[in-house]
């Protein structure tokens, strides 16, 4: 079993370097994908620009998540991978900015939480199969 697609969403404000947080979400694929910018207002009505890119690809999906780094999968399995999923069997998770854009990958903590790059892996798991349990034996597989 495997992962059908992955999401990457950052949401910028109009004070951010783009071509640079481009440049870093485009680590998280490893094939070249098309990140598309989208013109929005925040909620408190300030320009943002939110930042997408999908992976359709199922063999690029899986492979996105190994990209994460066995530190950053150990930090999520340990801190218990049921949290991350949702009853649509996507597991969520959230990277650093920060540490995104200087080229390390780790997981947002703190009040990084806000202002993170948000990944959307939606897996492929079927009738009378825990979407924990074949994210689990996926990562398994990259250690």
């Amino acid at each position: 079993m495997s992962l059908h697609s992955v999401n990457w969403r950052i949401h910028c404000s109009a004070v951010d370097d783009i071509e640079n947080i481009e440049s870093a979400m485009s680590q998280l694929s490893p094939i070249k994908t098309e990140i598309t910018r989208e013109k929005s207002k925040s909620y408190h009505g300030a320009p943002q620009i939110i930042l997408a890119m999908k992976i359709n690809n199922k063999k690029a999906a899986k492979q996105s998540v190994q990209l994460l780094g066995t530190t950053v999968l150990n930090q999520i399995v340990s801190n218990g991978l049921e949290s991350r999923i949702d009853d649509d069997k996507v597991f969520h998770v959230r990277l650093s900015l920060s540490s995104l854009v200087s080229g390390k990958i780790l997981l947002a903590e703190g009040s990084e939480w806000k202002s993170a790059v948000k990944g959307q892996y939606k897996i492929e798991a079927y009738p009378g199969q825990k979407p924990s349990e074949v994210l689990s034996d996926l990562i398994s597989k990259f250690e």
